[in-house]
């Protein structure tokens, strides 16, 4: 198995569905997570999207680095894009972690970590709307951001490279690395978490839209609200 099969969501797992409790009150989520890959289908290649086992990229990251995942992101991209430093959030109990997920109120700059300080790969980065546009303009503009390339042409090509989704349960959209692609035709992508927070580009229209709200499940509807609404808006003539 490699690293682009974590990023596309075709690893393979043991059972359905996300094992959140089994990650999340584990010592290490990264084991944990490692724990559930394999299965009896093994390297279909086929599209299973999961969350908490991302945890495995950010051991990796921590093990090719020897940085903690919101050191490494401050001093790579935040600082370079103008966004606050980051602090890592930890939960003592899991009543504070479902708190985390479910409250309301406005957060701080932090990455909800395990216990080791490495940031859930997943969720739990708390940004403004305004700094997730900066992540968008960095992509629309192919990794530069005021005059300074921070990450390479080529990785955001890559990245957002539409690879087909099988099923039917995902609107029909494609998918790069951890990024959907809207329209593989006109190469609109967005980063859709399911609370409802998006950051959505459309490259041949040159617009950056960042949608930045509190945790509600099954939220679907951020892309048709930017597309029927906010796009129009704004590209109007």
């Amino acid at each position: 198995m490699t690293i682009k099969h974590l990023l596309t969501m075709r690893a393979p797992y043991k059972g359905k569905g996300d094992p959140w409790t089994k990650v999340c009150s584990s010592i290490n989520w990264s084991n944990a997570s490692l724990d559930f890959l394999g299965g009896k289908k093994g390297i279909s290649g086929t599209f299973e999207y999961r969350t908490v086992c991302l945890h495995i990229l950010s051991g990796i990251l921590y093990n090719a680095t020897h940085m903690k995942t919101v050191d490494y992101a401050n001093e790579k991209l935040f600082e370079p894009l103008g966004i606050r430093k980051h602090v890592n959030c930890q939960a003592k109990s899991a009543e504070e972690h479902r708190q985390f997920t479910i409250s309301r109120l406005p957060k701080e700059n932090v990455w909800f970590s395990d216990r080791q300080g490495l940031g859930t790969a997943g969720y739990g980065l708390c940004m403004s709307a305004e700094d997730m546009a900066k992540i968008g303009l960095l992509c629309l503009n192919r990794g530069q951001y005021d005059g300074m390339q921070i990450v390479s042409a080529s990785w955001i090509e890559e990245m957002t490279r539409a690879r087909t989704v099988e099923g039917k349960h995902f609107r029909g959209m494609d998918y790069g690395y951890l990024w959907w692609i809207i329209d593989r035709t006109k190469h609109i992508y967005a980063a859709i978490g399911n609370s409802g927070n998006v950051i959505y580009i459309n490259p041949d229209k040159k617009l950056v839209v960042a949608v930045a709200s509190y945790f509600k499940p099954t939220v679907f509807d951020r892309v048709d609200f930017i597309q029927e609404h906010i796009e129009p808006f704004i590209c109007a003539e």
